[in-house]
Parts: C-alpha cells; sequence; structure tokens
C-alpha cells in the first residue's frame, strides 16, 4: 500500500497500484509520511490514518515537519522546527476502542508520549529504540531514554544515509556529496534497546560484548533510567560508584 496527495485536502490510498480509499481532510495538508499509520501533516496539526479503514486513528495540535518511524513500528518520533517529541504507538488501543471513546481527534490512547527535547532535528533513523539525528547547529546525535548522547560536533552540515551494523558506523553525506563516517558501537545500542524495553535478560546477554571503556557511559544511562544497582555493579569508575 501506498498513498498520494490529490490536491491540498484530498489524498487516496493505493493497494496493488489500484484505488483503495479517498480521504478528505479539514485542513490544508503541507506534507503526507508513510509508516504503520499515514500521517498527513498541516500548519497546525498532524493526523494519522488507518491504512484498512481510512479512519483517523489520532489527530495531535503540533506543527510537523517530518515523521520517523522505527522499524519496528513501536515509536515514532515527530519533529517541528526547533523541537522534537518522542512517543510510543498501542495499535491495540485503537482496535479494541468502543464508539465511545473515538472522538473527532480519535482515540487518545493510540499514543503515549516518552519524551520531548527541544533540539531541531534536520535527517534522521531509528535503531532499535534509539533515535540518531543530526541538527540544525550541525551535531550528531541519538536519543534514548530521555537522555541525548552527542557523537560527533561536525564541521559543515551533513545528511544521514544510514547505519552498518557490521561496521558500527554512521554514515553521511555533504553537499559536495563526500561521505563520512562515526564510531557508533552497535552493542551499547543493542543495551539500551533492551533496558528500555524492560528486557533484562538479553541486555545481560549484551553486556558482556560492551567494551569496559563504555561501560561507565552505559552505567550513567542505566542510573537515569532509574536503575541504580546495575547502574553501580556495571560502572567501571571509582567516583562514580
Amino acid at each position: 500500500m501506498f498513498a498520494v496527495r490529490e490536491s491540498a485536502t484530498s489524498m487516496k490510498i493505493k493497494k496493488n497500484f489500484k484505488d483503495y480509499k479517498q480521504i478528505r481532510t479539514d485542513v490544508v495538508m503541507e506534507g503526507i509520511d508513510g509508516g504503520p499509520l499515514l500521517a498527513a501533516r498541516s500548519a497546525t496539526s498532524l493526523c494519522f490514518y488507518d491504512w484498512e479503514t481510512a479512519q483517523m486513528v489520532r489527530r495531535i495540535e503540533i506543527a510537523a515537519k517530518h515523521v520517523y518511524w522505527s522499524d519496528s513500528g513501536e515509536m515514532v518520533a515527530i519533529c517541528g522546527d526547533d523541537s522534537f517529541y518522542v512517543l510510543k504507538y498501542n495499535p491495540d488501543a485503537f482496535a479494541n476502542a468502543s464508539p465511545e471513546e473515538i472522538t473527532e481527534d480519535g482515540v487518545e490512547d493510540t499514543f503515549e508520549v516518552i519524551g520531548e527535547q527541544s533540539e531541531g532535528v534536520k535527517t534522521a533513523f531509528w535503531i532499535g529504540d534509539c533515535f540518531v539525528f543530526t541538527t540544525v547547529l550541525n551535531r550528531l546525535n541519538y536519543y534514548v531514554g530521555g537522555e541525548i548522547v552527542t557523537i560527533a560536533h561536525m564541521d559543515r552540515p551533513l545528511y544521514l544515509l544510514g547505519y552498518m551494523a557490521k561496521e558500527s558506523r554512521v554514515y553521511a553525506v555533504d553537499k559536495e556529496l563526500n561521505v563520512v563516517s562515526y564510531r557508533l558501537l552497535l552493542c551499547v545500542l543493542e543495551y539500551q534497546t533492551a533496558v528500555m524495553r524492560r528486557d533484562f535478560e538479553t541486555a545481560d546477554k549484551v553486556l558482556a560484548t560492551i567494551p569496559k571503556e563504555q561501560r561507565t557511559r552505559v552505567a550513567h544511562f542505566l542510573e537515569k533510567q532509574g536503575f541504580k544497582r546495575q547502574a553501580l555493579a556495571v560502572s567501571q569508575d571509582p567516583d562514580h560508584k
């Protein structure tokens, strides 16, 4: 399935390259985005629609410029000019909603706000539950569990291309098409993702693969998530303990 915007207030969902559903909006759309839900962006709001039924799942009052879904479809980053929100998607909330729970703004419990950050996002993608992005101030960061970690300060604007797990490197390109890369350990991201999902069995297995010089950073992450006992066990810094 895919969607096309026919006009400022109309879009069509295509299935097997044939017209399937039409959606007419009550606002002027500035753009649309795909993902587990179809998103329509306007100057004042963001509306998510179900692909199969074309029903509005949720309307959020935000001037969104970009919408980025994680590969699992469980997390979404909604980016404005100078801030972004990370939300957790609960498809069962809409699927199981009673008629009384469906308002003109959809079903409220479909999304849960995980965090808000005052950072202008330029380009981005997800690795697990970690949101990797470049900023308007030329920084390469990632967000996980309410914390922003700076990977690098860039000397010029760069645009993200993707992540090579085998090399543990993020790749980006500048306007002259020069490709650069930055180290970002997959094991650290996998550990943080497992912790965020409360999957401590997996986290313990991944911890053994994390280099010792990275473990104090991991300990600080654990402490911020409220896992002080685990943080003390992981930390390699005597002052931290």
